[in-house]
């Protein structure tokens, strides 16, 4: 390899180094999910999503499932690995059975234009509650 053809290789790659997903890194994610009495949305599905709400649709959603206390931990690649910094819609999916998928919880709650949950991963102290009425 001439001189020339190194020095544009290298150019290319420190060119392409600078470019692609701001670094955003993946938080850890906890919360829980309860009625205002305090009892905890069962089901044989129970799951809360976490869907990106910053119009920038590079980041991915994470989601976990609500445990029987009502807790949850994020999930996006790997098992508790959290979800990416952001502003975030929160759906719940939580079903009586898996077979007939008839719903535990008011529908409002199961859709990005109607749920009330919102929540924005930050650097630190992602702990969200969440509220049923």
């Amino acid at each position: 390899m001439n001189r020339f053809t190194l020095i544009a290789a290298l150019a290319i790659t420190v060119a392409f180094a600078g470019c692609g997903e701001p670094d955003r890194g993946l938080k850890e994610v906890t919360g829980s999910v309860k009625y205002n009495d305090g009892r905890v949305p069962a089901g044989e599905i129970a799951v809360v999503t976490f869907t990106p709400d910053s119009g920038d649709y590079q980041i991915k959603g994470a989601s976990g499932d609500i445990k029987p206390d009502g807790t949850f931990q994020l999930t996006t690649s790997k098992p508790g690995d959290g979800a990416f910094q952001g502003k975030y819609k929160v759906v719940l999916q939580v079903f009586k059975t898996y077979a007939d998928r008839e719903l535990a919880v008011d529908e409002r709650y199961t859709r990005l234009n109607s749920t009330p949950f919102e929540a924005e991963v930050g650097p630190e102290n992602n702990h969200f509650d969440f509220v049923l009425e």
